[in-house]
């Protein structure tokens, strides 16, 4: 029962984590903005020479230009170390897409996404139950989009997908309608920007999962890391006990099983959301920075 009563607190306290950390970087530009420190946006932020750049931003511009500029390169190498460490962290603590789309999905839609992520569960549970295997695929239509982007970048010479990019629109209606605030300057793009995102994440209602090039370029430096995954405590899992639970693989928005992965998609693609751990009945669900030998081990299948 105390656990029952834990759960939704605990749900509810991660999920405002990243709500917040999400919105101080807003408060960081609007900062920016007013104090004119230049510390940028998610494209380019950070203080005077040391910024971090969008990696897939700094590889089209790379393509683009025909020019290898050293900075762009240890600003690109730096990002990918983090998501070395960290992996797809950004993707549900720092980018707003996810956010956005959630303040605008509809009740109808959040079932829809609930049921889809049930079913999922109810595949990786079949499989673990049979003793399966899997083999995740590797490259999906994300990747296509990736590839797409870097070609059309090389043909035109400039980064095309930045001007669809939606976490890029989003900054961009913030600086404009910062700026009609403060200088009076109003101009087309709160129009036309608002209107594109709109299209973007509520027509293309899964973005992330199917669209996202930046997140297919996150998913391949991401089959590295080894460190901050879901790691599960084979000894406190219900299913070690027989129970045929699946709490945690329908709680997942990336539609992972963190217990076998046998899930959907690959670890690989955890966000480090901590959905999973949140529902956890019994808790036995941890983001160490190295997991035990014997946690990894069930984890991984």
């Amino acid at each position: 029962m105390a656990n029952a009563e834990n759960k939704p607190r605990k749900k509810m306290r991660t999920s405002t984590l990243r709500a917040i950390t999400a919105a101080a970087v807003f408060v960081v530009v609007g900062i920016g903005l007013a104090c004119a420190t230049g510390t940028g946006t998610l494209s380019s932020i950070g203080w005077n020479s040391v910024a971090a750049i969008c990696p897939l931003g700094a590889l089209e511009s790379l393509l683009g230009t025909k020019v290898i500029v050293a900075r762009a390169l240890i600003a690109l190498a730096g990002v990918l170390i983090v998501i070395l460490l960290v992996g797809k962290a950004f993707c549900s603590w720092v980018c707003p897409v996810p956010h956005f789309q959630n303040i605008f999905k509809s009740k109808k839609a959040k079932q829809a996404e609930a049921q889809a992520c049930s079913e999922a569960a109810d595949r990786s549970l079949k499989r673990w139950e049979r003793g399966e295997d899997i083999r995740h695929q590797t490259i999906d239509s994300r990747h296509a989009v990736l590839g797409g982007a870097l070609l059309s970048t090389a043909i035109f010479g400039f980064p095309v997908f930045c001007l669809v990019c939606p976490i890029g629109l989003i900054f961009a209606t913030f600086i404009l309608f910062w700026r009609l605030i403060q200088f009076n300057e109003p101009t087309i793009g709160l129009i036309v920007f608002p209107l594109i995102l709109v299209i973007e994440l509520l027509v293309f209602k899964r973005w992330c999962g199917v669209i996202c090039p930046l997140g297919a370029l996150m998913s391949l430096a991401s089959k590295a890391n080894t460190t901050f995954r879901p790691s599960v405590n084979a000894e406190m899992c219900l299913r070690s006990e027989g129970a045929s639970c699946k709490a945690c693989a329908s709680a997942c928005p990336e539609r992972i099983d963190p217990v076998n992965n046998l899930g959907d998609r690959p670890i690989d693609e955890c966000i480090r959301c901590k959905s999973c751990s949140d529902v956890c009945p019994v808790c036995a669900i941890s983001f160490p920075l190295i997991a035990r030998r014997n946690e990894r081990k069930e984890t991984e299948g």
